[in-house]
């Protein structure tokens, strides 16, 4: 008699919710449940692993003969590139898409304030004990400006949403525009080959493109070359769709603003980036997809998607392993 499959929990302690463990063996009709980031535990279990959690050790896929499933705790399925031959596997490859929209939409905003009320300077005169004195010419405000978002799915359309308030206008990129959801007011939805054709228009582009071979340095010195002189720069998706050579010459050049930075080529970004030495950059270190409440709301999406595989009913949230999202 074959023996149950198992749900593989690879998940470091400290970002486990309480009782997500029982929950997930109470939810998976019956499966063992192995809960490890030990290589060498995973493999001997190989044979039985049926279900990934988390942040399953990719480099062994390949080698479970049982693997239907794999939920990601994260949007983006970055590693996959790492290890292309899994692409043309069988087994199904899911995320958490739809629970960044809120954390990433106010990073991109803070990021952006701060930029335009020189927060940055004002926190480094308050050390200094000083009272920073700005000039109105040294300071700027949103309404009426244009933002082009690279990568217009249900987190551009929650930036949408904010730059709305600000009274701005706003173009939102994408593969296949006709996804879009209608009725924002202010918003044009176009294909993702109108980038060179619409980047003069824009006050702010915001990049919050994936990952994937497609997208390796999409913006690169061309496209600087296209902003509208003074335009900022924004990238709060992945560091790879970003030619940074190109980018940094941008930026000493003043050709553009500035640019405010959560991801970069290679992270951490090394101390010898000219990137940290130059004035019109704010960089934050990858965390505006964090929340408060991350694993939870993971763990909920998890569970809803064990529901929904227990039944025979189509997930949630599937990557298409061959696009890379």
């Amino acid at each position: 008699m074959e023996k149950n499959g198992i749900i593989l929990f690879s998940m470091e302690a400290d970002r486990i919710p309480p009782g997500a463990a029982e929950r997930i063996r109470d939810s998976g009709g019956g499966r063992d449940l192995l809960v490890t980031l030990d290589d060498r535990i995973v493999e001997e279990n190989l044979d039985r692993i049926e279900i990934g959690f988390g942040d399953v050790p990719f480099h062994l896929l390949a080698r479970m003969p049982r693997l239907a499933w794999v939920q990601l705790w994260s949007a983006g399925a970055d590693r996959l590139q790492q290890f292309p031959e899994l692409k043309g596997l069988p087994f199904v490859l899911t995320s958490t898409s739809g629970m960044h929209g809120q954390q990433l939409a106010e990073h991109t905003f803070g990021l952006i304030l701060a930029w335009n009320r020189s927060f940055p300077r004002a926190f480094e005169a308050q050390k200094r004990k000083e009272w920073l004195r700005i000039n109105d010419s040294e300071t700027a405000i949103l309404e009426g400006k244009n933002m082009l978002i690279l990568g217009y799915g249900r987190i551009g359309e929650m930036m949408a949403r904010v730059a709305g308030a600000f009274n701005m206008k706003v173009t939102g990129l994408r593969r296949n525009p006709e996804r879009s959801a209608a009725g924002l007011p202010g918003v044009r939805v176009a294909g993702i080959e109108k980038l060179c054709e619409l980047l003069g228009e824009a006050d702010l582009v915001v990049n919050i493109l994936p990952a994937t071979p497609e997208t390796r340095h999409i913006f690169g010195a061309a496209e600087f070359g296209l902003m509208k002189q003074g335009s900022l720069y924004v990238n709060v998706g992945r560091g790879s769709t970003t030619d940074e050579t190109a980018l940094i010459e941008a930026l000493k050049t003043r050709w553009i603003a500035g640019a405010l930075l959560d991801v970069t080529e290679t992270e951490p970004l090394p101390p010898s980036s000219p990137l940290w030495d130059l004035d019109n950059v704010i960089i934050s270190g990858h965390y505006a997809g964090m929340h408060p409440c991350y694993g939870r709301l993971a763990l909920e999406i998890a569970l809803e998607n064990l529901g929904r595989y227990v039944r025979g009913e189509k997930l949630h949230s599937i990557v298409d392993k061959t696009l890379g999202y």
